[in-house]
């Protein structure tokens, strides 16, 4: 199920019943009036020309809930959001005023019908003097309500009425856009745990620690020096991991230090055989980024693009322009497919961007005949986290 659906599916589908509510109030209100005989029959051309009244309503709220709303929502996007609402308010407005009918004009107009024409005229009763000429001609007081004020006109009612269909529709969109972001929220932590879980358990395993020990322990002899700072590198690192590997963000001055001492300790395992190149910045903004997310792919070009028989390379640069984070990681293809098998894996990881950024970011993956290139961009800080 993509993310969303469900709420999307509700949100529509609570549309749907109160416009259907709408529509049905004035058909089931015409049969009860003629089935309590308070009408004579009953008329679908009354039914038809009050629904001929929401229809315009009914094509605000549709282009303000599908066209403009997400504007709003989706895209944070207030200052064109405000600009095209009020431009389709004045359009209804408008719309409203062009199509509204006198009420006082007479529908038909003409002579009379053939049977009023030659009906007998009433007797004549004793009436009322005509008022006098000058009285005759007087504008007519203009009606008013309990209060003195003249009523509101049926053109503004309706306008208010398309204000308020256009607030209610912000409100639910606002309402449901909190139940999403909420399951978003539970589902991202839940991710960031498995993520936590599978980093530390490929992280910390036998292998790895025999690997870094036996290089440490061959150092001890040859280079005690060396030694002392490869054991400063491998605890630094482990420090990283079970301390700042929970953390929902973190500075990216934090990760790009995990990958210099995970490197550092890389160059003592290869030492000359392989050529291993980094580029990070020296002067580090504030951005924020999750832990472990660079590492994965750098581990990653370690694990599948190393081999004692060819010449082999890695290089990680990392860049920040324009307040995005460059992120690009080339390593030689030993001929066979390279997927993030460990760590989280590549599919998790396009999991945990989309959580994380809701989809502000690029990752490219190119594969040539001996290169295995990732290149990702994406925001200074995630768009969502725990």
């Amino acid at each position: 199920m993509k993310r969303g659906d469900q709420e999307t599916r509700q949100e529509n589908f609570l549309y749907l019943i109160i416009w259907t509510m709408i529509f049905a109030v004035v058909p089931v209100t015409r049969l009860f009036r003629w089935l309590s005989g308070h009408a004579a029959a009953f008329e679908w051309a009354e039914v038809f020309r009050a629904w001929t009244g929401v229809l315009p309503f009914l094509a605000l709220f549709l282009i303000h809930n599908y066209l403009i709303a997400p504007l709003l929502i989706k895209r944070r996007k207030t200052s064109m959001y405000l600009v095209l609402t009020t431009l389709l308010l004045v359009f209804f407005g408008a719309f409203t005023i062009l199509t509204h009918s006198d009420p006082g004009r007479p529908e038909r107009e003409g002579p009379p019908p053939q049977a009023l024409r030659h009906a007998p005229a009433p007797e004549r009763m004793d009436r009322p003097a005509p008022p006098p000429e000058e009285f005759r001609h007087a504008p007519r007081p203009e009606p008013k309500d309990h209060r003195g004020n003249p009523p509101m006109s049926p053109e503004t009612m309706k306008i208010i009425m398309g204000l308020l269909v256009i607030g209610v529709n912000l409100g639910a969109k606002f309402f449901f856009e909190g139940k999403r972001d909420e399951r978003k929220m539970e589902q991202l932590r839940t991710e960031h745990l498995n993520h936590q879980l599978e980093y530390l358990r490929y992280q910390i395993n036998p292998h790895f620690f025999m690997n870094t020990l036996n290089n440490i322990h061959a150092l001890v002899d040859i280079d005690p020096e060396k030694a002392k700072e490869s054991i400063e590198e491998f605890s630094k690192l482990m420090r990283y991991v079970l301390y700042d590997g929970d953390r929902p963000t973190i500075p990216l001055s934090r990760e790009l230090e995990y990958l210099r001492h995970f490197i550092s300790l890389m160059r003592i395992r290869y030492a000359d055989s392989v050529r291993i190149k980094t580029d990070f910045p020296e002067n580090t903004p504030d951005a924020q980024i999750p832990p472990l997310l660079l590492a994965s792919f750098v581990e990653n070009a370690f694990k599948h693009g190393i081999s004692y028989d060819r010449e082999s390379f890695v290089e990680v640069c990392v860049s920040i322009t324009d307040g995005s984070i460059s992120f690009l990681c080339n390593n030689s293809r030993q001929g066979e497919e390279q997927p993030l098998q460990h760590g989280i894996g590549l599919a998790n990881v396009r999991k945990r961007l989309d959580l994380l950024y809701d989809g502000n970011y690029t990752l490219e993956i190119q594969e040539k005949p001996n290169t295995y290139s990732i290149c990702l961009t994406l925001p200074a800080a995630p768009v969502n986290h725990p």
